[in-house]
């Protein structure tokens, strides 16, 4: 039963700090879509790009994966936390 802690401690572990991980990815790409945003359509060309449709909807694009990504930087960050915690707890018990 010693062995089955362990393994599904280190298990947990791993998964969980996967999770963390990408929660640092999300927010990293969350900083190069604001970056892009800011120099391709924040810009007065971006604006008259957009006002136009020349950009063929590339900005609202843009503002869509950003809101979908940032959305899931709470649930990786809780879903990390949660697996390292039970993780260490399943392995300082066994």
């Amino acid at each position: 039963m010693a062995k089955l802690g362990t393994f599904g401690g280190t298990l947990s572990l791993i998964i969980g700090f996967l999770a963390i991980l990408g929660w640092i990815g999300a927010g990293m790409m969350v900083d190069y879509i604001d970056s892009e945003l800011e120099e391709n359509c924040d810009s007065t060309t971006g604006q008259i790009g957009q006002i136009t449709g020349w950009d063929d909807g590339e900005c609202e694009n843009g503002r869509d994966t950003r809101a979908t990504v940032a959305s899931l930087q709470t649930p990786l960050l809780s879903l990390g936390v949660i697996l390292v915690g039970a993780g260490g707890l399943l392995i300082f018990r066994s």
